[in-house]
């Protein structure tokens, strides 16, 4: 056995004594301090983006990955998919292979988080019998893990980031103050509002505030303490959130949810989980992330694909000038429950509705509407200006 790069370069080759500890781990046979021992060492191999690889066959090697259940705080082996099996008799041969139907699942659909029931965002630690099994509560941990993501764009839609008018153009602290009295509205637990527990800044000095308030708390009685670090992110690259105050960036232990399942370049509007991975720990780490891509820093309106920024940017500066000519337009993304996340709804006092598309390439069906247009259909970005402005100014 061996840890190797993502890329199939060895890293080193594990001891005798580490490759015994890891079979044992896997069998579930280890007792005591020896368990502690054995989740430290495959946490440090999680932490370097590493994964095993396996000696059981020469002519193919067996790839095996360190995953994490964020609820139970339970680290397990996973065969990775799409890599040979292990060769008959191995200790590793037995584990559950992630097949695609199971990495799609992870996937669900975001939905709209009512307000005033309680979160549940992590499951409380089992005992440390049931922890040793490993990997069960599968299921479980997606359907927390998308309730993060549920959860920032359920803020998004509350606090109206997801809506742009001229009259109502607020600062970044405006933003971030919504977001704020949005959460209050949202308890982790039963009588544990978000917002007690929330921190809208990812540097060392808020998470160390914020793991202060977490341990003199009684508000969690016996459930497992956990709080939210909520910001505007550079990007999020492996299992590390790099922000633009700290280049080093932060790493986190569980899974990135991303909005509309693909990778967007930065800022990002991020919200991440801190609380400890194991139980009994007194230190706190960032366990998933839910991430947004955001118009800018100082306007944090949701972009679905990179390649929305510049067209957007000029919508919302032509919105401008026709505001300054007497004409409000009001424009809309939805973010949950819409067949077509790309679509922007564009609306003016005068009851006149467009609804555009920024993408090259259409997301979904086309929306069934009577004014539909596509930034793509357009010659030049001109000319898609002056058939907005002239849409909603006409006979003005």
């Amino acid at each position: 056995m061996r840890i190797i790069e993502k890329n199939g370069a060895t890293v080193r080759t594990l001891t005798g004594a580490e490759e015994e500890m890891l079979a044992a781990f896997v069998a579930g046979t280890l007792a005591g301090p020896r368990v502690l021992q054995a989740n430290q060492w495959l946490m440090k191999v999680r932490s370097a983006n590493h994964w095993l690889g396996c000696d059981c066959r020469r002519e193919a090697m067996p790839i095996l990955n360190v995953s994490l259940n964020g609820n139970t705080g339970t680290l397990f082996l996973r065969n990775n998919p799409d890599t040979a099996e292990h060769a008959a008799g191995c200790a590793f041969s037995k584990d559950e292979r992630a097949s695609p139907a199971n990495t799609d699942s992870q996937a669900a659909p975001a939905a709209w988080l009512a307000p005033d029931t309680p979160l549940r965002l992590l499951g409380d630690f089992r005992p440390s019998e049931a922890a040793a099994a490993g990997g069960s509560g599968e299921s479980t941990q997606r359907r927390t893990q998308s309730r993060l993501l549920s959860l920032l764009l359920s803020w998004i839609e509350a606090s109206g980031l997801n809506f742009y008018a001229t009259h109502l153009k607020k600062d970044l602290s405006a933003q971030f103050a919504e977001l704020r009295a949005v959460a209050a509205r949202y308890p982790l637990l039963e009588r544990v509002p978000a917002s007690n527990y929330l921190q809208t800044r990812l540097d060392m000095k808020h998470m160390m505030m914020l793991k202060t308030r977490l341990r003199e708390s009684s508000a969690f009685g016996e459930h497992r303490r956990h709080g939210l670090l909520l910001d505007c992110v550079e990007r999020i690259e492996g299992r590390k959130v790099v922000t633009a105050r700290n280049e080093e960036g932060f790493d986190f232990q569980g899974h990135h949810l991303l909005w509309g399942g693909s990778r967007t370049s930065g800022p990002l509007l991020a919200l991440a989980l801190y609380s400890p991975a194991t139980s009994g720990s007194h230190f706190y780490e960032l366990i998933h992330i839910a991430s947004v891509p955001v118009l800018s820093r100082a306007h944090l309106f949701p972009v679905y694909r990179d390649e929305e920024r510049e067209p957007l940017k000029a919508l919302v500066s032509l919105i401008d000038w026709m505001a300054g000519k007497g004409v409000k337009v009001q424009m809309r993304r939805p973010v949950i429950g819409a067949e077509v996340m790309d679509e922007l709804v564009l609306t003016s006092d005068q009851d006149r509705v467009l609804s555009v598309s920024l993408l090259e390439e259409p997301v979904g069906p086309e929306p069934e509407v009577e004014h539909f247009k596509r930034y793509a259909d357009f010659k030049s970005p001109e000319t898609f200006r002056k058939f907005v402005a002239g849409f909603f100014m006409r006979e003005r």
